[in-house]
């Protein structure tokens, strides 16, 4: 059922929008992008009204949706982020796809442009909306709009930016076009990127202070989203006081329908989607070749990625588009089902590395056994919930380098296809070296990935590169200020 967008604000916001919904009652706590068909050309004088400063909020939650999961004008950007990696494999015969699963991505990569577009568009609908909402939402009449939608935009602001910065290299130039007209900005450093981020963090929290269910929600993706920046800036200890209070059972959906957009992870890595052209990464591939580094996604057998098909041998599913790379998919998500863009799983893990960069390995066990000890709702399949089952409890390690490996691992099982892996092997090199030791300066030996990412022969020819991160494309030398990445370190 469908209600008013301003009569029924705290029941559920009209789902032709795309809005952040309300928790759903029981014992689940979620929140929900949901279903939208992206907006088309707004007549500026049509957002001079509370009305439309909230159009250019949909607008702008539609934008995250294409990031989250979706495909916003091109590949979806969790799942090329996680084609860096090892979350993906390309099945494919595209060079673009092809060359990023080989840590070896052109400049000119078209499969890259339209997610570099994506994120800026999303950052910048975003400050439209906020600029709108400031001026005709808290004090609009006769319905005033709540000042959690501020909140919520300075969110979606947060996290385009965190993406930019965990996804790209040194050097991401931030303009703004939000007032009509472009200004260009430099290149700024990945911490320069984050820590902007964390201060729309901040800031959204300022107008998420009431203590509806809808605010609640939206405050709960924000403190997530924070802590997430402030690991990604060495901030550990910060960032588990931040999340603290998130709920594990705590979901941000983004949600998709057959007019709106499918959802990618079914589309090109789904057991029915039908385009073939990405399977489920693994450690080795179809000839015996060993990648180094890279998880068994596809054969461990762990129930959190659960897989049809397989590597090895022939796969019950065939062979991909490429006719040559054996067919593995993931029953995760059907074609409308939702992805998870924020999880109170997140905010556990974050608690975790804190408690391992404290010098508490006990206690980071403690956090990631409970949460093997009880089903986590990891996907949809057609409307059924995924959750995975009761696991037994890991031991302890011995070491502190075993103990960064184990949690590493931890979390690229709980948050697979869902756009973080990047940022946490980044992190691996960033912040303990590589070799897994906290606090380890990484060398140059370390910053092309051979001790965190896929290293060795490529299942398509060749072997790997070293890229370890995102080129920004030459279409954004039209930016004076701008001239390449200032690197390509993590």
């Amino acid at each position: 059922m469908t209600h008013n967008r301003f009569s029924a604000r705290h029941l559920m916001v009209a789902t032709a929008f795309g809005l952040l919904a309300l928790p759903v009652a029981g014992c689940d706590v979620k929140s929900t992008l949901l279903d939208a068909p992206i907006p088309t050309v707004i007549d500026p004088s049509a957002v001079n009204s509370a009305a439309g400063a909230d159009a250019l909020r949909i607008g702008a939650l539609s934008r995250l949706r294409g990031l989250a999961g979706g495909a916003g004008s091109g590949d979806s950007p969790w799942m090329f982020s996680g084609l860096l990696t090892d979350e993906w494999k390309s099945s494919d015969t595209f060079q673009e796809r092809n060359s990023t699963d080989q840590r070896q991505v052109q400049e000119n990569n078209g499969n890259l442009v339209p997610i570099l577009r994506d994120l800026y568009r999303a950052r910048n609908s975003s400050v439209e909306a906020i600029n709108a909402l400031v001026t005709y939402g808290p004090t609009a009449l006769p319905t005033p709009l709540p000042d959690a939608d501020i909140g919520q935009m300075y969110m979606v602001e947060g996290i385009a930016e965190t993406m930019l910065a965990e996804y790209f290299c040194n050097g991401t130039p931030l303009g703004d076009a939000s007032t009509g007209t472009a200004i260009s900005g430099p290149p700024e450093t990945n911490v320069e990127v984050f820590t902007l981020a964390l201060a729309h963090f901040d800031t959204a929290l300022t107008h998420l202070t009431a203590t509806d269910a809808f605010t609640v929600s939206v405050k709960n993706a924000v403190l997530v989203s924070k802590g997430r920046v402030q690991v990604d800036l060495g901030q550990f200890a910060a960032a588990a006081v931040t999340v603290a209070g998130v709920p594990t059972n705590y979901q941000q959906l983004s949600t998709f329908s057959l007019t709106s957009g499918s959802n990618q992870n079914w589309s090109l890595g789904g057991i029915a989607g039908g385009a073939k052209r990405w399977t489920v990464g693994d450690s080795a591939d179809n000839g015996g070749n060993r990648i180094i580094n890279a998880i068994p996604f596809a054969s461990a057998g762990d129930p959190r990625v659960p897989i049809t098909g397989s590597t090895q041998g022939t796969s019950s599913l065939g062979r991909g588009f490429d006719a040559a790379t054996n067919l593995v998919a993931t029953p995760l998500w059907g074609r409308t089902d939702p992805a998870i863009v924020v999880s109170g799983l997140d905010a556990r893990l974050i608690e975790a590395e804190a408690a391992l960069n404290a010098g508490n390995i006990p206690g980071m066990m403690t956090i990631l056994n409970a949460l093997r000890a009880a089903p986590q709702n990891l996907g949809q399949l057609n409307g059924t919930p995924y959750n995975s089952p009761v696991m037994a409890a890991l031991p302890t390690p011995a070491t502190t380098q075993a103990a960064v490996a184990l949690l590493f691992r931890e979390k690229a099982f709980w948050q697979f296809g869902r756009g973080q892996r990047l940022g946490s092997l980044r992190r691996l090199i960033r912040q303990y070296g590589g070799t897994f030791t906290p606090g380890a300066t990484p060398t140059a030996a370390v910053e092309d990935g051979s001790t965190t990412f896929p290293t060795g022969i490529f299942h398509k020819g060749g072997v790997y590169g070293t890229d370890v991160n995102f080129l920004i494309h030459p279409d954004e030398k039209n930016n004076d200020k701008f001239s390449a990445c200032l690197d390509r370190n993590a």
